[in-house]
């Protein structure tokens, strides 16, 4: 009876190690197997790459409208830091997009999708009414693109968890982002009435 027992232990060690050996040949052979992500359809990739590049050509226009308040000339420091703050979400927005794509196994931006536009120039004598309004466009713009990447995902293996994640995460923060902005535009535009220029320096001192 034990060397039954002994016989079946030795036959099972020696099935193993067989088959261990086996596999290790095969793995020297074939390489191991790289993980297989569950990629995003390229329809639904290529409009995110161009979501991330919308992200930074924002964050680098309110970078120059910033600027341009910031001269000593015109020295608007509410104008000048609001927009430097949207700059900096603007920024964030397309840093968490290459962290999205990285987490879901691709690359965080596709060359031929990413080409920043640093042509844009803030036209001179340019005010805060007018700076806000183009804002509250570029913001309608992005939101359009944002809703574009929505679509291209549900239309492709309808990815519903890219969508979620933009519906969720973006659209939120650009709605409220859009109402800020009409509300800064119509108080401002009320101050300006009697008197333009001294509205506009209450409106940087008490609203931005």
């Amino acid at each position: 009876m034990m060397k039954s027992i002994f016989f079946g232990v030795v036959a099972i060690a020696v099935a193993f190690l067989s088959i261990y050996q086996e596999t290790a040949q095969a793995e020297e052979q074939t390489g191991t197997a790289e993980y297989k992500w569950n990629n995003i359809d390229d329809q639904c990739l290529t409009a995110l790459h161009k979501q991330i590049n919308k992200e930074f050509d924002a964050s680098i226009v309110y970078l120059k409208i910033a600027a341009h308040f910031a001269q000593e000339k015109i020295n608007l420091p509410g104008f000048e830091k609001f927009f430097f703050n949207a700059a900096g979400e603007e920024r964030e927005h397309g840093i968490k997009l290459i962290e999205y794509a990285l987490m879901r196994g691709q690359g965080p931006v596709d060359k031929s999708s990413f080409n920043l536009d640093y042509s844009f120039q803030v036209p001179p004598g340019t005010d805060g009414e007018t700076a806000l309004r183009f804002a509250l466009k570029k913001e309608e713009e992005v939101t359009h693109s944002i809703r574009g990447v929505i679509k291209a995902c549900e239309e492709g293996t309808n990815d519903f968890h890219l969508a979620d994640y933009l519906t969720g995460e973006y659209l939120d923060e650009q709605h409220k982002g859009q109402r800020e902005l009409a509300e800064k535009i119509a108080t401002l535009s009320k101050m300006k009435k009697s008197a333009p220029k001294l509205g506009e320096f209450l409106f940087d001192k008490n609203h931005m």
